[in-house]
């Protein structure tokens, strides 16, 4: 057994752990002994999601704690455990989150600052609230010092406080206490909501259905489903899986899902999702994907574990951070030297970008990895995420391309619009696939043709070496080997187990604009990073160098400049909407993932009718090679021959569909 961490916050780890999901015995002990912690504050399991998820005293050693709970873990098991995941660098950095009862202090300091004047409060009385309020910085401050040897941003923050209390200015110290922690304190309910609203819609997915089977309807928890089963929605009812409609009809509100607010018409043949709702009408619906393997359950899966703390921006301004402690601390020095004037030096300790910059890029990140995947793009993180936005060259393996399909021509030229080059490999023959490529606008240079895997993965070397950030799309079996050598491997779900997969972007419907949306949302994503980033430090830049070390403005602005950018970087712009609802055309259907017996219940009385990915798959042939013999006289007797059925097939040029053949 293993286990993951998979979230550290300070007071707080989410730990997964794959037994959690189906040995109940197992994390109802487990459960008990965390809880018999002294230090430990909560303690919740999460079996869909296997993870265990405590929250501990703030003043605890977090290294001390999280050796304490792996201890707990190896005694329920019995046995030595490994960490398939260490903590990620910057973890330090992480948002920090409080509750309300943590605004005592400084709400005291604040009060008694504002009222020291009238009151005629003794300064000694001043400065110890304002230590009472400051005593988390301190405790962070020393214990980086002690146990990391390294300076961290809440020294500065600690230096300033001080030096400022010990100049008289009360108000600012105690001000920027409470600003910090209400900060926080809104952060730590915003997660904890998010998070019960994912246990929820994952409690509302685990409800019996109505199955229809040998023509009756059956009582049936949804944890029996299995794809290709067939469920009865009625009217008023939330859809619990994500399938496709075989007959009926009725009207949807898909706004937990899209954010949509205007109700869907839906019938025969029309995709639906899980956590929507039927308002009207009754539909039988083909099981696609249930629980965490749906669209809603991804997403809820995404808000509970959080995967946005492995950006390299993140990362880069986490060492930033580290670098340019004791520089400004010398700065602050230099300062007081040459003028004598304390208000200047200490001005610099403001530049407080150690919290709200790094803030402000995991809500981001979380808000477009969620979009995504409600809109058919499974992103595994923050850092898969930041690297689709600098794709600047994509390969495809010509399997899976649907060449019949108007969309695999529009997401290519939507790709060379943007000038990210394209690249074909093939195991066709150099002819067939230069046809592919002509038939796609690609230039001939870009082919690699009958090549050996060896020669594709140089070619993604290659143009990593010529310093392109490379995407690579395949089949996540066929092609596991190169798409393991690509900044990111992107490919087609063939499976509803989706969580599992180890393929960076897993594009959810078999539809190839799949990869425009997800550079597309990616980039949108770092745009309003970088905004958050600039609103943050330009700012800051401009009131702690003009207006505390030049003009020598009251701290207090100081203060509410430095907490008022972090707080509309955070709370503002980061979660504000990345597109608008219907800003990205809804990806096509993947119908054709159905099994044949499925098909042929709602296909057309004209007779089935299968696109090109759908009779290769079926005849176990490449793509190409259909296009190469469709429109030959003996493909029908060549089709025929490897049919599992002895079907013969014709190609219809208007219809772009494969049909049975009359003779």
């Amino acid at each position: 057994m293993s286990y993951q961490i998979v979230h550290s916050t300070f007071g707080r780890y989410r730990i997964r752990i794959p037994q959690l999901a189906y040995d109940s015995e197992f994390a109802s002990k487990l459960k008990v002994l965390v809880e018999s912690l002294a230090f430990v504050t909560e303690v919740r399991i999460n079996a869909q999601a296997s993870s265990l998820i405590v929250s501990y005293q703030d003043d605890f050693c977090s290294t001390t704690a999280l050796e304490k709970f792996v201890a707990c873990i190896q005694a329920v098991d019995g046995s030595e455990i490994p960490l398939t995941q260490s903590l990620p660098e910057g973890e330090d950095l992480k948002p920090e989150v409080n509750q309300w009862k943590d605004l005592g202090f400084p709400t005291l300091s604040l009060t008694l600052a504002l009222l020291a004047a009238p009151l005629e409060l003794p300064p000694l009385i001043l400065f110890l609230a304002i230590a009472g309020a400051a005593t988390p910085w301190l405790n962070r401050a020393a214990d980086n010092l002690l146990n990391q040897r390294q300076p961290n941003i809440d020294l500065l923050d600690s230096a300033w406080m001080t030096m400022q209390a010990v100049q008289g200015q009360f108000i600012a110290p105690s001000l920027k206490t409470v600003l910090v922690e209400v900060r926080r304190t809104l952060r730590g309910n915003t997660t904890h909501t998010r998070e019960e609203l994912s246990l929820n819609l994952l409690k509302e997915l685990d409800q019996y259905v109505w199955v229809e089977l040998d023509g009756e309807e059956q009582h049936v928890h949804i944890s029996n489903l299995q794809e290709g089963d067939r469920i009865i929605v009625k009217s008023g009812e939330m859809i619990l899986v994500d399938g496709i409609v075989l007959y009926g009809y009725g009207l949807i509100d898909s706004q937990n899902l899209t954010g949509s607010s205007k109700p869907v018409v839906c019938s025969q043949g029309h995709d639906i999702y899980a956590s929507t709702i039927l308002l009207e009408g009754e539909l039988c619906v083909l099981v696609k994907g249930i629980g965490l393997n749906t669209r809603a359950g991804l997403a809820a899966l995404l808000a509970e574990l959080a995967p946005v703390h492995d950006t390299k921006i993140g990362a880069l301004q986490a060492e930033f951070v580290k670098n340019a402690i004791l520089p400004t601390l010398a700065l602050g020095g230099t300062i007081y030297l040459m003028t004598g004037n304390i208000g200047a030096a200490i001005s610099p300790y403001q530049f407080d970008f150690g919290s709200g910059i790094p803030i402000s890029i995991s809500t981001t990140v979380l808000q477009a990895l969620i979009y995504a995947v409600r809109h058919g793009i499974y992103i595994r993180s923050g850092g898969i995420l930041e690297a689709l936005a600098h794709v600047n060259a994509v390969v495809f393996d010509t399997k899976v391309l649907v060449l019949d399909s108007p969309d695999t021509l529009e997401a290519i030229t939507i790709l060379q619009s943007q000038n990210i080059d394209i690249y074909l490999v093939s195991d066709a023959p150099e002819s067939i696939t230069l046809d592919v490529a002509a038939l796609l606008g690609i230039h001939p240079h870009h082919v690699c043709a009958e090549a050996p895997s060896s020669q594709k993965i140089n070619l993604v070397r290659g143009l990593q070496h010529q310093g392109k950030t490379v995407a690579f799309v395949g089949d996540e079996k066929d092609d596991a080997i190169r798409l393991a050598h690509a900044h990111v491997s992107i490919a087609f779900a063939k499976t509803s187990e989706i969580p599992h997969t180890t393929t960076d972007v897993v594009i959810l419907e078999d539809d190839l604009r799949g990869v425009t949306h997800a550079i597309a949302i990616a980039k949108r994503a770092m745009e309003i990073i970088y905004e958050n980033t600039a609103t943050i430090v330009i700012p800051n830049l401009f009131m702690q160098i003009g207006g505390g070390m030049v003009l020598g403005v009251n701290p207090v602005y100081n203060v509410i400049v430095n907490n008022g950018t972090a707080f509309v970087a955070e709370f503002l712009n980061g979660s504000r909407p990345l597109f608008e609802t219907n800003f990205l055309p809804p990806l096509r259907s993947s119908s054709q993932r159905i099994s044949l017996g499925n098909i042929e219940e709602y296909s057309s009385s004209n007779g089935k009718a299968l696109k090109q990915s759908e009779l290769a798959k079926r005849l176990g042939v490449s793509p190409q090679s259909l296009t190469y013999k469709r429109l030959k006289p003996e493909f029908p007797i060549w089709t025929q021959a490897r049919d599992p059925e002895g079907i013969a097939w014709d190609f219809d040029p208007v219809a772009k569909r494969y049909r049975h053949s009359p003779a």
